[in-house]
């Protein structure tokens, strides 16, 4: 059994000291563009194949830049390591001494970096598509005649077409996965895979996902991979492959900085669950907004795409420059996502998690006031003293850590004329539509039974109900979602929602806005 357990990477690239941990089966790093992700696979590529340390490689060129992992084999761990100094002319490398028994380890080691760009033969070196034939080669002795016309023929190829480079990885990775499944070769491979789902479509995202995930159950086989795809970051398999698998890596202020997630206990395990379905965009975002169900997740954007800049941004932003003024309620712009959690038992979990994983500061939850709200109150209250260390809060403290309590249901906030208004436009259009079959007192009696229905909505109790039975009424099977969608849409353009809303949505920007004068 071989397993490299971690990577230590000292004044490499953008790297200034940072250890992670290396996990048995798959390591994914995620984070947005401009992270260098991909520095650490390349830390890991030329620590195990002795690449050159070349001075472009150094942070700071006049300290020492330190490449360590510990790996296991059979039970035992040992220490691989490297370090390198510029001494003003050329750089210098040292290698930590290996005793012969870590030599031979190493010798059976088969390290396979994939680039993103998936070039062949690039300036006639040593080159992955090679690499990963040979080891077909050694694991398959059948058809090895036709496996070398067809390296052959790769040597001399220089493929331009995104598709034909990702075709061949495809069909290469499957091939090795069917050559290493009918043999008793004892090498360790690890592959250092830089976004595997470039040049490819879905489908073929989910084909690759699941080659990779065939690979890496393989026993000594390691597979690590930078990503930009939610398909292959939450594709997690209980005991296999979960969230504290996955490494965050971050730009901060130029440096790269990696963080990973304790989910020791499986205390996030219900928001893994989630992830498998949906929300992956959190892997990818700065900034979060969380919010209790569909209904919000899909107004939100809304509410902001139409927000008024120029009535809510605050006097102390007017300084700002002309694009951040322009795009202060653009969620994409500033890389927010807005996160429903299926329901309000899950906020306060999610608030820690996302707390965890970007910063307290990074993190708003937005929770209703409905009937149930003595219950929630005390998980917020649970959520708020984990996360900020403290030993007790209060209510009116909440806001001072993001969290929003509106004063009802989000559904109140829409204003009940415009819900008229809303619907008897709807219900005129229908009338236009079928006038020559249409029944003037069918269209009365709609009219006077939506106003009945109306009334009812000043005292439901349960008014995201109500607004379900109320669509329902009048359009055919909608579902909550498809009501938030063409509501929102129609009550945001029209400047429909209460102005109290406008305001709390536009404190939440001011809370992650980082950019103040």
């Amino acid at each position: 059994m071989f397993q490299i357990k971690n990577i230590k990477i000292k004044n490499f690239r953008n790297i200034v000291d940072e250890t992670i941990n290396i996990w048995v089966n798959k390591t994914v790093f995620v984070w947005k563009n401009g992270s260098w992700k991909t520095i650490v696979l390349k830390a890991i590529e030329k620590l195990f194949n002795s690449k050159e340390i070349k001075e472009k490689d150094f942070k700071n060129i006049e300290e020492v830049l330190i490449l360590e992992s510990i790996f296991n084999y059979e039970w035992k761990d040992y220490i691989i390591r490297t370090e390198a100094f510029y001494d003003g002319k050329k750089v210098i490398t040292r290698n930590l001494e290996l005793e012969k028994d870590i030599k031979k380890i190493l010798e059976k080691l088969n390290i396979i970096y994939i680039p993103s760009d998936r070039k062949i033969n690039k300036n006639k070196k040593e080159n992955w598509y090679m690499k990963l034939i040979d080891l077909i080669l050694e694991n398959k002795e059948q058809s090895k005649d036709i496996l070398k016309k067809k390296k052959s023929k790769l040597e001399s190829l220089d493929l331009q077409s995104g598709k034909r480079k990702t075709t061949l990885l495809i069909s290469l990775l499957e091939l090795y996965l069917y050559s290493i499944n009918n043999t008793n070769n004892d090498d360790y491979n690890v592959f250092l895979i830089d976004q595997p789902e470039n040049f490819l479509h879905p489908h073929a995202t989910k084909m690759i996902d699941s080659i990779l995930q065939q690979i890496w159950e393989l026993e000594n086989t390691q597979i690590l991979y930078s990503t930009h795809s939610g398909e292959l970051v939450s594709n997690f398999r209980k005991w296999k492959y979960e969230i504290s698998d996955i490494v965050f890596v971050k730009n901060i202020d130029g440096n790269t900085v990696l963080k990973s997630i304790d989910n020791r206990y499986g205390r996030y395990n219900k928001i893994m669950i989630n992830l498998i379905f949906k929300n992956s965009a959190i892997f990818f975002s700065d900034a979060v907004i969380l919010v209790e169900w569909e209904t919000e997740k899909i107004s939100v954007p809304n509410i902001y795409e139409n927000i008024n800049s120029e009535k809510y941004i605050k006097s102390s932003n007017i300084k700002l420059s002309r694009e951040d003024k322009k795009n202060y309620f653009n969620l994409n712009y500033k890389n927010i996502s807005v996160i429903d959690v299926w329901g309000k038992w899950a906020l306060h979990e999610w608030y820690m998690f996302a707390s965890d994983l970007f910063g307290k500061q990074n993190v708003v939850a937005v929770i209703d006031r409905d009937e149930n709200y003595e219950l929630d109150y005390e998980k917020i209250e649970k959520s708020i003293k984990k996360v900020y260390h403290i030993d007790s809060v209060s209510e009116k403290e909440f806001k001072n850590y993001n969290w929003i309590v509106l004063d009802w249901e989000f559904e109140n906030y829409y204003k009940i004329e415009s819900i008229k208004k809303y619907l008897t436009e709807k219900i005129n259009k229908r009338k236009e539509r079928f006038w020559a079959d249409f029944d003037p007192k069918v269209h009365e009696m709609s009219l006077k039974h939506l106003d009945d229905m109306l009334d009812r909505l000043k005292s439901a109790k349960k008014i995201s109900s109500e607004y379900e039975r109320l669509f329902n009424t009048y359009f055919y099977k909608y579902s909550k979602p498809t009501i938030a969608f063409n509501l929102s849409i129609w009550l945001s353009q029209n400047n429909w929602y209460d102005d109290n809303l406008y305001k709390i949505f536009a404190e939440i920007i001011e809370k992650f806005d980082h950019k103040k004068s």
